[in-house]
């Protein structure tokens, strides 16, 4: 494998098979300065294929944590009028969004991660207005880099750690160097809706979630509101590469039960490990983990729809990239191997001619809305899935953690 021309594909995969960029459109990457090459290559392949303006917005995860060390949270919450500004123009703008991320979770604190927690709080109420004028009206992608800190974080006992991440995330997302990648990907998709097809000709109205580890969740589905996949049959963005699931987003305030993660999870830069949840009334009632216990229980105090489900997603653990024996530590890898739920945020694109549809319209399908969408991975190779359809007939979804249908 040559690494140069595979990350060139790679590049490639992101422009025409992520946004499918087309001539004429503004693009904008958030990247990391430690993706800093690869972030200028995903600009170049989309200039390439007809971008008119590629702007990157860069960050500095570094940074980030030595401000959470040292400055105030006051400092911190505060959301300077650029920032505001820079925001306000890219809801009206609305460019191609691509999301360049890496695991690289800040070190354990509590002090620092209810701190964290607020700031992210503060700043999400500022910017909301923004985000929900924004929200399902431009296309986005969302797509791992390999870095340095990742490696490390994975594999700290290898030598050549970083060269083995790279080897690993490309195989997952298809690309071998020989031009492939968009095709083999739009070949994955086209499978995917076969099966989506099949789900939702099951007209479910509600789930029951079951696991060996303690997940015991019965959760409502909206009439109207559908499973789908991460790219829709239309030429639409893949939203994130690469995707094993097929998700819905149930009924907000309608789950009842326990929830137990099958593996560690990073949300805000933050570790959480052990995490249990206990759902009471359709919210989060109780939280108990091992580690990050005191940051989640303040991100879901972030606003009303933070303790609430926002999805239900369904992965087979025969997903190819559960078969690499190891944890990526990064969500965008780890749901794809595992069933998960979601806590915040809902999809409100599922719904049928959203585009048309008043906020009143949508809000009607009683689909969660939040500042925050937090993936908590349950799945097990032995987790169950069974359904019940509207005339009141119960289906096998999964059982032993693989397909019934």
């Amino acid at each position: 494998m040559d690494l140069n021309t595979c990350m060139d594909e790679y590049a490639k995969l992101i422009a025409c098979g992520g946004i499918r960029v087309k001539e004429g459109e503004k693009v904008l990457i958030n990247s990391d300065v430690a993706m800093s090459d690869m972030a200028r290559r995903v600009a170049k392949a989309c200039y390439e294929n007809g971008a008119s303006k590629v702007e990157i917005r860069w960050s500095d995860s570094r940074m980030n944590e030595i401000d959470l060390k040292y400055a105030s949270e006051e400092t911190l919450s505060t959301v300077s009028g650029w920032e505001e500004l820079q925001m306000k123009e890219q809801s009206e703008e609305l460019p191609c969004l691509i999301h360049l991320l890496a695991s690289d979770p800040a070190e354990s604190d509590a002090r620092l991660a209810a701190k964290q927690a607020a700031v992210t709080g503060a700043r999400l109420q500022v910017m909301i207005p923004h985000i929900l004028k924004m929200r399902n009206r431009y296309k986005w992608t969302a797509v791992c880099i390999p870095t340095q800190a990742w490696a490390d974080l994975i594999f700290p006992e290898e030598e050549n750690n970083l060269q083995r991440l790279w080897e690993e995330v490309l195989e997952i997302v298809g690309v071998n160097g020989d031009g492939t990648a968009v095709e083999k990907l739009n070949a994955k998709f086209a499978s995917m809706w076969t099966h989506m097809d099949a789900l939702n000709s099951l007209h479910l109205r509600s789930l029951h979630l079951m696991s060996e580890l303690g997940t015991d969740l019965h959760v409502e589905l909206h009439e109207g509101v559908p499973f789908a996949c991460a790219c829709g049959p239309e030429d639409e963005a893949a939203v994130n590469i690469p995707s094993e699931e097929l998700f819905t987003s149930p009924a907000a305030g309608k789950a009842e039960g326990t929830v137990a993660a099958s593996c560690p999870l990073i949300y805000d830069n933050q570790y959480i490990e052990g995490l249990k949840l206990t759902f009471e009334n359709g919210r989060v009632s109780d939280v108990k983990a091992e580690q990050g216990e005191e940051y989640f229980r303040n991100m879901i105090r972030t606003d009303d729809g933070a303790s609430m489900l926002g999805e239900v997603a369904v992965v087979d653990r025969t997903s190819s990239i559960r078969s690499y024996g190891h944890l990526f530590n990064h969500t965008l890898f780890d749901e794809n191997a595992a069933c998960h739920i979601a806590l915040g945020r809902g999809f409100a694109f599922l719904i049928k001619d959203f585009k048309n549809k008043s906020p009143e319209e949508i809000a009607a399908y009683g689909i969660n809305e939040s500042a925050v969408h937090c993936d908590i991975m349950w799945g097990t190779d032995h987790a169950c899935i069974t359904g019940v359809t509207a005339d009141g007939k119960e289906v096998e979804i999964l059982r032993d953690g693989q397909w019934c249908i």
